[in-house]
């Protein structure tokens, strides 16, 4: 019984998120994937490459503080392919 109420409000909760949409806390998780994607690969990034990447997680952050969670995840995303893009053999 008590299992079939735990289960209830899990699948509530799982609704619940799939109607409103990204949260803060999806959004610092793609933030947080990016900027360890960039430390990691740091090394062999071209300036240009390091600049615009940086430039898209500060817009991620700023979106994120601004409640623009979609826009937030979109940045960080875009920041997360530029450094794989850079990478050799990347099929990005």
């Amino acid at each position: 019984m008590c299992f079939a109420a735990v289960v209830g409000v899990l699948g509530a909760v799982s609704l619940s998120s799939v109607r409103t949409g990204p949260s803060a806390g999806q959004a610092v998780v793609a933030i947080r994937v990016a900027q360890q994607e960039l430390l990691r690969e740091k090394p062999v990034l071209r300036d240009s490459a390091l600049r615009e990447t940086e430039a898209l997680l500060s817009l991620a952050w700023a979106t994120l503080k601004e409640r623009r969670y979609e826009e937030s995840i979109v940045a960080a995303h875009k920041a997360y392919q530029r450094v794989r893009a850079e990478l050799p053999g990347s099929l990005l």
